[in-house]
């Protein structure tokens, strides 16, 4: 089983107060911590203080950040794509930015235009990432798309495997024993898409 950590890992102290456990890594935070540091604005403090502490549980800053899992050389040839599309880091994307962008990418891998079946696929996942429908996504969860667009392309399914922290590891493996009814060792795959539903709602 996974300790969490004791002390709060933005100021090292502990207290008896209710400390804000991360689902991914040991990492534990106090909400005092996480709003002085900028990282719980009003809208996020709510959820977090609704979620911390249940099954669906909270992700820390660190582990939300999945740029963090690229390598030096992975991270600069996205930053240098984003820069020959002009997309200014740190800005919202439009539906407009982020097709023109698709559309680059698409060229650079297989040198050929897109197709309009592979053009309204990004489409539909810009729209995933807006699900409030404001016109544009938050460049946050632009990089973290894009991320896992590039660790999907370049890394085999092992080394996908291998930066899973020991949190993570430990609860797929509950979840499958729970959901492996006849101990065979296998799954179908309704369950295993009703165990990747859970883990992801949010």
């Amino acid at each position: 089983q996974v300790l969490h950590d004791e002390m709060c890992e933005i100021c090292e102290v502990w207290t008896a107060e209710s400390l804000f456990p991360c689902r991914i890594c040991s990492r534990v935070y106090h909400d005092g911590c996480l709003r002085r540091m900028g990282y719980l604005q009003n809208d996020s403090a709510v959820e977090v203080t609704e979620t911390a502490h249940t099954e669906t549980g909270w992700s820390c800053y660190y582990c939300d950040n999945l740029n963090l899992l690229l390598t030096e050389e992975e991270m600069y040839s996205l930053m240098e794509t984003l820069q020959h599309c002009k997309i200014i880091p740190g800005t919202c994307l439009t539906l407009d930015d982020f097709l023109h962008y698709k559309h680059l990418v698409h060229k650079q891998q297989f040198e050929r235009p897109m197709a309009e079946a592979q053009e309204e696929q990004a489409a539909l996942q810009f729209s995933a990432l807006d699900p409030d429908k404001k016109g544009h996504i938050e460049w946050h969860d632009f990089l973290s798309h894009e991320s896992i667009q590039l660790l999907q392309k370049l890394r085999p399914q092992n080394a996908l495997l291998r930066l899973l922290t020991a949190k993570e590891r430990e609860r797929a493996r509950a979840v499958f024993l729970a959901l492996d009814q006849d101990s065979d060792g296998f799954i179908g795959e309704g369950e295993c898409r009703r165990a990747r539903h859970g883990w992801f709602r949010k």
